[in-house]
């Protein structure tokens, strides 16, 4: 793990939603006061329980989120630059981090800590309306989530999961359908069935590792725009 400070992560944070919309100068002074690290694929970027409160803006690379669940861990996420890491553990006392988040590739993050992010608050109010924003847009996302899993049958926990996922009318399964039925808690057999029969009915197809969404029912769209 390497530790930096560059000036090129300017433009990368004013596209975060922690800076968006916020004037350049303030976003470069930000920017000078956290710091960089960078993680090599495979490494911990957040473990279950760190105690350290920062937050931290993905500029480069890709990350996954895990939640441990008994004896293994469950993939949440996965997360592209612009992403940002570790909210859960800010402005609470005692708080830490509650989920694991790993570098899936090369993977270069911009930190600020607590005390500094409470001081960008309080001169730009914006951050702040920036910051709560997000916090809303992750409570309904994990809404989202929780009502995926918790779907009474295989079929609505898929087309949750892809309401909630999709981008341009798809979703990307980049570790295989295996690791989609794990994250759905169901069975492998189950959940190609079910992906045979959504295929015939039409509502979905399969293109090697990604899914194209060809109809979903009004009630999963809402569960998405919550």
């Amino acid at each position: 793990m390497e530790r930096t400070h560059r000036e090129d992560y300017l433009q990368a944070a004013m596209a975060t939603p922690l800076f968006r919309g916020l004037p350049a100068a303030f976003v470069k002074d930000a920017a000078a006061r956290g710091y960089a690290e960078c993680f090599a694929a495979g490494t911990p970027v957040f473990l279950s329980g760190d105690a350290k409160r920062r937050l931290g803006v993905l500029v480069s690379g890709k990350a996954e989120v895990y939640k441990p669940a008994g004896t293994g861990r469950v993939l949440m996420s996965v997360l592209t630059p612009g992403a940002l890491l570790g909210a859960a553990s800010l402005f609470l006392a005692d708080a830490h981090a509650v989920t694991e988040v790993d570098a899936l590739t090369p993977c270069e993050v911009l930190f600020f800590d607590e005390e500094t992010l409470k001081t960008l608050m309080q001169e730009n109010f914006a951050l702040a309306e920036n910051y709560f924003c997000y916090l809303t847009e992750r409570i309904h996302f994990l809404t989202g989530r929780i009502e995926s899993i918790a779907s009474p049958t295989v079929a609505d926990k898929l087309l949750n999961y892809l309401a909630q996922n999709a981008e341009n009318g798809a979703v990307g399964i980049p570790h295989g359908y295996n690791r989609l039925a794990s994250t759905l808690s169901v069975s492998r057999a189950s959940l190609y069935r079910v992906m045979d029969e959504l295929e015939r009915e039409g509502r979905i197809a399969r293109e090697g590792k990604r899914i194209l969404i060809k109809e979903v029912n009004h009630k999963e769209m809402e569960g998405r725009e919550q």
